[in-house]
């Protein structure tokens, strides 16, 4: 599997995982979901520093059909990957209209996530 391939399949799996218990939750739940994420997060580091060739495609997933892989890829992009601007401006344009749209625990926190974003980047507030 490539790398792309791979980070849809952990994002979807995260997003909407195949079993869900409450037992399983709890016990096997934040384990299992950060090992995923920690994972989903170096293979956006690896495509940016070793497979150049990959970051575009990456990049395009910011158009993904699933909105689940769409705020990942944007929240990757933009922390932990060298994109130029336009792929900056969508990702940014991705996690606002979560935060603006999703009035659930996961919109407060891109709120949360775009406010501290603007402390330490505040030219992206005008993206």
């Amino acid at each position: 599997m490539d790398l792309v391939q791979e980070y849809i399949a952990l994002v979807i799996d995260i997003v909407a995982p195949k079993e869900f218990t409450e037992t399983a939750y709890f016990i096997d739940f934040s384990k299992e979901h950060n090992r995923k994420v920690t994972r989903m997060r170096n293979i956006a580091t690896i495509i940016d520093r070793k497979y150049p060739d990959l970051k575009n495609e990456f990049c395009k997933l910011l158009s993904h059909e699933n909105s689940g892989v769409r705020l990942w890829v944007a929240h990757h992009i933009l922390e932990v990957m060298n994109c130029d601007k336009s792929y900056r401006k969508s990702a940014l344009r991705e996690i606002r209209h979560k935060a603006r749209t999703d009035k659930t625990a996961n919109g407060f926190g891109e709120r949360v996530w775009l406010k501290d974003w603007y402390k330490t980047h505040p030219k992206d507030r005008w993206m």
